[in-house]
């Protein structure tokens, strides 16, 4: 493997790479925020627009850094779901000039740094999530910056150390796979070139930091039952424990070539069969094969033994992406080929219905559209949004589900104030942040109930409920939302 048998053309300065890498990230940003502006948050996104009208230091499902940096947004520039994706609209190019200036330090090659650089920027991975405000913007970032902070460490200056302790802290209060990062800076000084470390204080104090970070959330945890940690165990298992699944296994494989570009992973993988490295050029690659392959082997066996997800092991790929990148070299009609694929995939699924759907003649439906999960919301929100209106006015409004993606959904898109929207304990037990934070209370304001629940279980917990019709939405047809609606007593046993 050679990371710089040529060096960058003369002109290329870094200050001008950098103009050309800020003046892409622009292009790209604008383009995004082009898209996002008519699509519908996601039940997740509209989750933690929930929970960021109540700032904490845990939620029940993901650790608090997403929901404060939503709550910021919104504060900034209003409730619109453009507003809401600023996270990751920011987050993904600043993850990108972190790329590019740690693969400048591993390698005196500024047209190369470039050119990885921009392939991250376009990767399949963060044109998709690039999209969505989740704890994936926060995770790749935070991994990212770590990522340059532990090499400064590890080669130059010893005090960089506190900034891997606090990058490490800030990416468990996103997501808790931030912590994979110890393993592998674990086993990158094990290597005999890092291991010297072992004898400083700085790895140490490394790790206070990040604990000190990271307290508050697990104090959190163990004054409200753990809930974080809990389902973090509970979607690990995929729910139904752990066994063999082959098929979840080929699946995540196979994602990964997709999401990060086949030509960049064929190059990775390459790579361990290219002639052996130049000592100065062996260091950056055990960096990053160290910041990668441990990731890949922890999710990887996650789905061998119940599921993985596509995007668990984002944050290995920044090492695949940028080996894989160096080991392209200067090979033009490869690189051509990259971005050619990363703007094609772009483009399809930025403009599915115009670039795919109507030339091919598809029919709108979960299997057809990348965004299906989405189209549903707008006509539910719009129909609940009606039933309410006829009631009273808006400052008035409070609703109830067993739902919780119904009440993610309604208090995100009709901006009701924390409490105004409240989980039914169907279970007699907390089952999502709704139930947990403001379960079903009547007093005299009157309560719009959103659910599936048999007619009978309605009348056994509120007798006087009054059922006023059902909202229906079918825009995709295989997940249509139909949702009965019912009045509840202003107060218990009241009419």
């Amino acid at each position: 493997m050679r990371f710089s048998p040529a060096s960058s053309p003369p002109h290329l300065t870094v200050t001008r790479a950098v103009a050309w890498l800020l003046l892409a990230l622009g292009l790209l940003g604008l383009w995004r925020v082009w898209v996002v502006q008519g699509l519908p948050l996601s039940v997740d996104e509209a989750y933690y627009v929930a929970w960021s009208k109540t700032l904490d230091w845990g939620y029940w499902t993901k650790p608090p850094l997403i929901a404060w940096s939503i709550a910021l947004a919104r504060e900034a520039c209003g409730p619109t779901s453009a507003c809401v994706r600023a996270v990751p609209l920011l987050l993904y190019p600043l993850s990108a000039l972190l790329f590019f200036v740690l693969a400048r330090r591993l390698q005196d090659n500024t047209l190369r740094a470039l050119g990885a650089a921009l392939a991250f920027a376009s990767l399949p991975l963060t044109s998709f999530y690039g999209l969505a405000a989740t704890t994936d913007a926060w995770l790749l970032f935070c991994w990212m910056a770590a990522m340059c902070f532990l090499w400064e460490a590890l080669t130059h200056q010893p005090k960089a150390w506190l900034g891997v302790g606090l990058c490490v802290g800030l990416g468990l209060l996103a997501k808790y796979s931030m912590s994979v990062f110890g393993l592998c800076a674990f086993i990158a000084l094990l290597l005999p070139r890092w291991r010297h470390h072992w004898a400083t204080p700085w790895p140490y104090l490394a790790a206070g930091v990040a604990l000190m970070v990271f307290a508050p959330n697990l104090i959190w945890n163990l004054q409200n039952g753990a809930p974080t940690l809990r389902h973090t165990a509970e979607i690990s298992a995929a729910g139904g424990g752990y066994r063999l699944n082959i098929g979840s296994f080929v699946a995540f494989v196979a994602a990964q070539w997709v999401i990060a570009t086949p030509i960049l992973v064929g190059a990775f993988v390459a790579s361990f069969w290219a002639s052996p490295s130049p000592a100065p050029e062996r260091a950056p690659r055990a960096f990053l094969l160290c910041l990668s392959l441990p990731m890949l082997a922890v999710i990887a066996l996650q789905a061998l033994a119940a599921r993985a997800h596509a995007n668990w092991a984002a944050p290995a790929l920044i090492g695949v992406v940028m080996l894989g990148a160096l080991q392209l070299g200067h090979r033009r009609v490869a690189w051509a080929a990259v971005f050619a694929f990363n703007l094609v995939f772009a483009a399809a699924l930025y403009h599915y219905p115009l670039l795919v759907a109507k030339p091919l003649g598809l029919q709108a439906s979960k299997y057809s559209d990348p965004f299906w999960g989405l189209r549903n919301w707008p006509d539910f929100i719009h129909g609940v949004e009606r039933a309410l209106a006829l009631r009273g006015p808006a400052p008035s409004w409070r609703v109830a589900s067993d739902d919780r993606a119904v009440l993610a959904q309604l208090q995100a898109n009709l901006n009701l104030p924390a409490g105004a929207a409240m989980g039914w304990r169907v279970q007699g037990v907390a089952q999502n942040h709704f139930d947990q934070r403001f379960p079903l209370t009547l007093t005299d304001t009157p309560v719009l109930l959103v659910t599936r629940q048999a007619p009978e279980q309605v009348l056994r917990d509120f007798p006087q409920a009054q059922r006023v019709g059902e909202v229906r939405s079918e825009a995709i047809a295989e997940a249509a939302l139909h949702y009965p609606l019912w009045w509840l007593p202003l107060t218990p046993g009241q009419p």
